[in-house]
């Protein structure tokens, strides 16, 4: 074993050997170093002051550009605004075919507006509004009615699931008119392309012949007819027939009119009256309908003279005749005058038709008449319609109405018992009876005019017969 290794024996001396290396170990320590040298123990002290000055700076600048950069708005004066909610938009999507495609109908309610039905469908503002400006090219939604469907289209892309996925807003459909249907189709982000189709219809003819037993409308009802083909048959025999008093039990009724049908075989609107005939008291009043060239049409008779006359004998419907042309002991006043017109009692609201083609003289007021309405025609007549409970929409002095338009509604303002429209015609200021009033006749057609009746008549007769060899067959087939 060499000295290095040999154990040191412990003896009374140890104590003092050790005190000799503690001494030499310090000695060591307090010997002066040389100027820019650094120990270890500094070098780990100064990284913990680096470190902790970071994270101290990182914070300041975070608390200044939180409070001074971006400041709170209720210290700028301003409300805070909420998160904006999800929105229904794909940013992303491709302009590609969707794989998945599903559409609702709604319906617009009454005071409602094509926007709101969208809003109310849960459609998103941003692509509703980019929808109805590109509407608004072609069509304006302001004219839709209460109780218009509109079918929405909702799609999805090729990999999304239309169970649990939302889909976005792909377009809608509506039909406007029988005549019209509008397709409206997204076409990427915010963009729309628009389809305005006509609707293609076809008409069909129907021959009402009815017994009348009690009053041509429930007659003409009952064979078929439409309500709104009614009132015009009544409209068109108004100016010779007199239908409070001329219509008797046995009298016959001859309309043949069509019905437009779309191309799914359903009843898109009602069409025409081509060809009226009515038998009263043994006469026997005819009228075919005639389409010139400007578009417009009339009914004639036979020999080419014009239903239409300057005045209607009566500018009310369903009215009951409730008072006279004459002398008569006035319901209120009590004392006896001329009635200077005559009475027709209706519902409050029935509508009241202007009897001619004319300049509005006077929409006003009086104590006697309540609201009322002058109308000067040509050749010196003029009418008037009082007791109105309102006039129509628009209808102001000076202007032109046409025969058989809409002026006011029945009612009881002014010296009235019940609701009633007093009906006056007045020829140069002077009161004559509208029931006895013999007007001039309406156009006569002339020679041209005469030729396109005649084919008018005879393609009008050769559809009867067509209608009639039908019905004779379809009663001669063997019933199972």
């Amino acid at each position: 074993m060499t000295d290095a290794f040999r154990p040191v024996p412990i003896t009374e001396t140890a104590p003092a050997q050790a005190s000799e290396i503690l001494s030499e170990k310090l000695a060591e320590k307090l010997v002066e170093k040389p100027p820019g040298t650094v120990t270890p123990h500094q070098r780990r002290r100064a990284r913990r002051y680096f470190t902790l000055s970071f994270f101290f700076l990182l914070f300041m600048a975070l608390w200044l550009l939180t409070d001074y950069v971006l400041p709170d708005p209720n210290k700028a004066g301003l409300s805070a605004r909420p998160a904006p909610a999800p929105t229904l938009i794909m940013t992303n999507w491709q302009d590609i075919t969707p794989m998945h495609r599903r559409s609702r109908t709604a319906t617009l309610k009454k005071s409602d507006s094509l926007a709101a039905l969208l809003a109310r469908e849960g459609i998103e503002p941003v692509a509703a509004d980019a929808a109805l400006d590109t509407l608004q090219e072609v069509f304006d939604a302001r004219g839709l009615k209460p109780g218009q469907k509109v079918r929405i289209f909702t799609e999805w892309s090729q990999d999304a699931d239309p169970d649990t996925d939302i889909g976005r807003f792909a377009g809608f459909d509506l039909i406007p008119s029988p005549r019209q249907r509008i397709i409206l189709r997204r076409t990427g982000h915010l963009t729309f392309d628009i389809v305005d189709q006509n609707r293609p219809l076809s008409d069909r003819f129907f021959v009402a012949d009815a017994l009348i037993t009690s009053s041509v409308y429930e007659a003409a009802r009952a064979s078929g007819m439409a309500p709104s083909l009614v009132v015009d048959m009544i409209r068109l025999f108004s100016f010779n027939i007199d239908f409070q008093r001329d219509i008797r039990e046995g009298d016959q009724l001859e309309v043949l009119y069509s019905r437009r049908f779309d191309g799914r075989n359903q009843l898109a609107e009602e069409g025409d009256i081509l060809y009226a005939a009515l038998t009263n008291r043994g006469k026997r009043y005819t009228y075919w309908r005639l389409e010139h060239e400007d578009g417009s049409a009339a009914f004639y008779d036979e020999t080419g003279k014009s239903v239409q006359r300057l005045l209607m004998k009566t500018p009310v419907d369903g009215a009951r005749l409730s008072s006279r042309f004459g002398m008569r002991r006035h319901p209120i006043l009590g004392y006896t005058r001329l009635h200077r017109g005559l009475d027709f009692a209706a519902p409050t609201g029935t509508p009241i038709y202007a009897a001619g083609t004319g300049t509005v003289a006077s929409v006003s007021r009086s104590r006697e008449y309540g609201r009322f309405v002058k109308i000067q025609h040509s050749n010196g007549y003029e009418t008037v319609y009082a007791h109105l409970s309102r006039f129509a929409r628009g209808l102001k002095s000076n202007t032109t109405v046409r025969q058989g338009q809409i002026i006011g509604f029945v009612g009881m303002s002014g010296l009235a018992t019940g609701p009633h429209l007093h009906y006056e015609v007045l020829h140069y200021g002077k009161p004559v009876n509208p029931r006895t009033l013999d007007l001039p006749p309406g156009r006569q057609l002339d020679a041209t005019g005469m030729t396109s009746l005649n084919a008018a008549i005879a393609g009008a007769q050769k559809r009867m017969r067509s209608l009639a060899a039908r019905d004779n067959t379809l009663r001669s087939l063997p019933r199972r």
